[in-house]
């Protein structure tokens, strides 16, 4: 399992984040302005998992009618010279993305192009079991080698579609998730997560050790299987600069990991 940050193509965050030798990868993550500096990539020390879509626009939907535009055509470029794959996210009700003409022809675009999309469940609209609908869809559309679902613990905690409506567990979301490219967004919430009912988005499990332990234990079997998972340690800070709520995850993630290795000797 690799663990990976969230990175802004800005030279002060690079610089500071190419330092922590306990992070083993990226997620760059792209603001849609003149603040994307996409010449800043060879600044980067570590490999890159994936490209997120600017957040405020980035629901398959509203990417899928960027689709012409200047901004679109550099980000699918920038993927495909660097050789990564694009998040999304599925937001929107199935049957505004089923048979939408903007989608379908993002399909096309995508498949020529043969960008691998990653998936990212949400939580306002839909659960996260409509969200593999989606992505089911979405492979159908370009081909299964190139859609894989993500799986952001944090919405998925935060989704009352999820667990009201669909009734999976959350451990059982994550084996319908799971796949030979998953990547998660390991993340917790306090509350509700919405910041409006007095919650907090995105944070570090610092209140939730046991939920972490079984999380990472999950991932550990995942891999003992055959599967690669990545962790992109997606907390909010303060300061993107200085990330000290995400060095603290991944320094007990470390800890844990460790510790199951242990175990496994134990029984041998």
């Amino acid at each position: 399992m690799r663990k990976a940050l969230k990175v802004a193509l800005e030279k002060d965050q690079i610089i500071t984040k190419n330092k922590y030798d306990i992070i083993d990868a990226y997620e760059i993550h792209l603001y849609g302005d003149e603040r994307d500096n996409f010449d800043l990539y060879p600044l980067l020390s570590k490999p890159v998992l994936a490209v997120h879509y600017p957040l405020k626009r980035c629901d398959i939907v509203q990417v899928a009618k960027e689709r012409n535009t200047e901004y679109f055509k550099k980000v699918i470029d920038f993927c495909k010279k660097i050789n990564v794959g694009l998040i999304i996210h599925a937001d929107s009700h199935s049957f505004d993305v089923f048979n939408n003409p903007d989608v379908e022809a993002f399909c096309k675009i995508i498949k020529k192009k043969k960008i691998v999309l990653h998936v990212e469940n949400c939580y306002l609209h839909i659960g996260a079991k409509e969200g593999l609908h989606i992505t089911k869809y979405l492979k159908n559309r370009i081909g299964d080698k190139y859609v894989y679902p993500l799986l952001d613990t944090c919405h998925l905690m935060m989704s009352s579609m999820s667990f009201k409506y669909e009734e999976e567990s959350f451990f059982q979301t994550m084996d319908n998730y799971k796949s030979r490219c998953f990547i998660m967004h390991l993340n917790d919430s306090i509350g509700s997560g919405e910041k409006e009912t007095g919650g907090i988005h995105g944070t570090n499990f610092s209140r939730n050790l046991y939920l972490l332990n079984n999380i990472l234990w999950k991932i550990y079997n995942y891999e003992k299987e055959g599967y690669n998972v990545d962790c992109v340690l997606e907390i909010n800070e303060e300061d993107y600069v200085n990330v000290p709520d995400a060095i603290e995850l991944a320094k007990n993630i470390d800890i844990f990991w460790n510790d199951y290795i242990l175990q496994e000797k134990y029984l041998d």
